[in-house]
Parts: structure tokens; sequence; C-alpha cells
């Protein structure tokens, strides 16, 4: 009993410096900034989420502000480094701070990662440079680069999403292939901490056996369906007026190399979920239409 008073003590305590000093509408200065980036990782710390790819992150790198938005939860611009959560994610929906982490449901923390995901490779991408970011940080920008140079530059997209028999071949440009990098990625990330809060008791816990078969089922059944597929917004315009988004055809989905780096590096998993997590994705991959070869 004492220890949990303590554990509640700290995670309020936390909470309210937070709400205090959380992510704010404009500049505050460097020191609120870094001030708001460690409180944040101490609350995901505290509710056993991962925290190191964004330690990662100088906190100075991405402006976050709130705004009442009208087709996506969420946006992430990496023009201007500026993330854009939507009000309901703010204290008391004010747009001054963000929600504590506690008090968010699982879908909104999952939402919040996805975004924190697309703030992370921005930064390993347009950052400081290699020479500045650890040498996880610098296995995860090679392998991003290995794969945009072809798995998600000559793909197969679905013109119509719910057709995904139906693939047109595309040559993405350099900006639209890193998209579907981003997107891809970015969605297993928000699915598995969203999978992972509701399978464990608010993501607390050691994995046991039980639980890594009910996971390896549900990601069978999100990569057998198309959960996890990634999508871009064409550059070109013309392609624009046609459909906002493209999504990717399964054969250039998640790789399993991929779901191995991003559970191992960013969502830190024990060795058994990472190599499970490969082996799943390997085996529930569509083979009917072989990926596009680049030689």
């Amino acid at each position: 009993m004492p220890g949990t008073i303590k554990w509640m003590l700290a995670v309020l305590l936390l909470g309210g410096v937070l709400g205090l000093t959380g992510f704010a509408h404009g500049a505050q200065g460097p020191d609120r900034t870094v001030n708001t980036w460690i409180n944040l990782i101490e609350q995901a710390k505290f509710l056993a989420l991962p925290t190191g790819f964004l330690k990662e992150i100088d906190p100075d790198f991405v402006t976050v502000t709130f705004e009442d938005l009208r087709t996506y939860a969420a946006e992430y611009h990496p023009e201007d480094h500026r993330m854009i959560l939507n009000l309901r994610l703010s204290f008391n929906r004010a747009g001054g701070a963000l929600m504590d982490l506690d008090r968010m449901t699982h879908h909104d923390v999952s939402l919040l990662y996805h975004e924190l995901l697309h703030a992370y490779l921005d930064y390993l991408f347009n950052g400081p440079g290699p020479e500045a970011l650890s040498p996880r940080a610098n296995r995860v920008l090679a392998f991003a680069r290995e794969q945009m140079r072809c798995h998600y530059r000559f793909v197969r997209i679905n013109p119509i999403r719910q057709r995904r028999d139906m693939t047109e071949i595309r040559f993405l440009s350099e900006e639209d292939a890193w998209e579907v990098l981003n997107e891809t990625w970015a969605v297993f990330i928000g699915w598995q901490i969203w999978t992972k809060l509701e399978q464990q008791v608010n993501g607390i816990g050691p994995w046991t056996e039980p639980l890594i078969d009910a996971w390896v089922s549900l990601l069978s059944r999100a990569n057998t369906s198309g959960e996890l597929l990634g999508y871009y917004e064409p550059d070109d315009p013309e392609e624009r007026r046609v459909a906002r988004k493209r999504f990717i055809a399964p054969s250039n989905g998640l790789t399993p190399e991929g779901a191995e780096l991003l559970l191992a590096v960013v969502l830190e998993e024990p060795d058994a979920v990472v190599d499970k997590g490969g082996l799943v994705i390997k085996a529930t991959n569509d083979t009917a239409v072989q990926a596009l070869s680049c030689d």
C-alpha cells in the first residue's frame, strides 16, 4: 500500500509539473522547452512507455501547438519541424499544455507516439547530422535510407484502398518515399503502443508467454487486414486532384526487418517480442505480388 501511494504521488507531481510547463502555443524560451521535454520523458518512463528515442531529440528542434483540427487528429510538418495536436489532447482542452499522459485514453497515447515518431525521423534526417546521433539512432537512419532507396520508392499502390488486388506502379519522388516510410513506421508504432496498453494493465508488467501468443495473433490480424499499411499525399498536383492520399499496396508494406528494428530500438521490447514480430510480419506479408526490383 505505501508503495502504491508513493507511485501515485510521483505521477501526480509529475503531472502537475507537466501541466504548468507543458507544450505551449508559442516559443517560451529554451529553458522552458527543455523542461517540457524532460517532463514528458519522465511521465512516459513512469507509465512504462518507451523513452530512449525521445532522448535523442533536441528539445529545441520541435515546436508543438494545439489547434481545432477538422480533418486529422494530429499533423506533423517537417518543413518547420512543427507538431500540431488536436485540442482534445491539451490540458482542459485549452490548447496551452499537453494533457497528463495518465489521463489520456490508450488511443490518444498511441496517437501521440505516432506523431513523436515523425519528430524522431525528422530529427534523424534533418537534425545536426549523424555525428551527433547515438549508434542506435544511426542504425535507424541507415536502415531508413536504404528502405527509401528502393522499397518505399519503386512501389505498388492501391488506387482504391478497399481493392487490395488492384494495383498501379509508381516511382515516387524522394519526398513521397520519405512520407511513405514515415507513415508506415508511425502507424506501426501507434498500433504497438495502443495494443500493449490494451493488452496489459496499462502497458505495465512483464511479457508472459500467453501475452506474447495473444499479441502474435493481434499482429498477424493487423498485418493481414492492411491495418499497418502506409500512405503518401502526392507531390504531383494533377494526381492530388484525383486522390488526396495514395495507400501503399501490401507488397511495399512494413518489412520484417523494419518491424524488428522498430520493436528493438524505438519501442524497447525484449528480444522474444522482437524476434516474434519479425517472424509474424514475414509470415503474413502478402506474397501474391512481389515487391518490385530496383536492380
